[in-house]
């Protein structure tokens, strides 16, 4: 799978973040990359946790589990189970 930028990305950092002045973005970017791999790693697992949370937190309750695994994949991943 080959990466590709979107136009809102700042090119030179890789974030994304529209609503954030460039010069505040790449602060941003330096001081994440002041911190060890270890602690970007973490980072990142905690920001999936998150993510994964409040996924979950809006998906009815009152539907099957089978069902509610299919909404959290297409609401999570972006995709419909019957692409893949």
């Amino acid at each position: 799978m080959v990466s590709k930028i979107e136009p809102d990305r700042y090119a030179d950092t890789g974030f994304s973040i529209a609503d954030t002045p460039a010069h505040l973005n790449n602060l941003l970017f330096q001081k994440m990359m002041e911190k060890s791999g270890a602690e970007r790693l973490v980072i990142g697992c905690q920001m999936t946790d998150t993510a994964r949370e409040l996924v979950w937190s809006g998906i009815p309750k009152n539907l099957t589990e089978p069902e509610r695994r299919q909404v959290f994949f297409q609401r999570f991943y972006g995709i419909s189970l019957s692409m893949i």
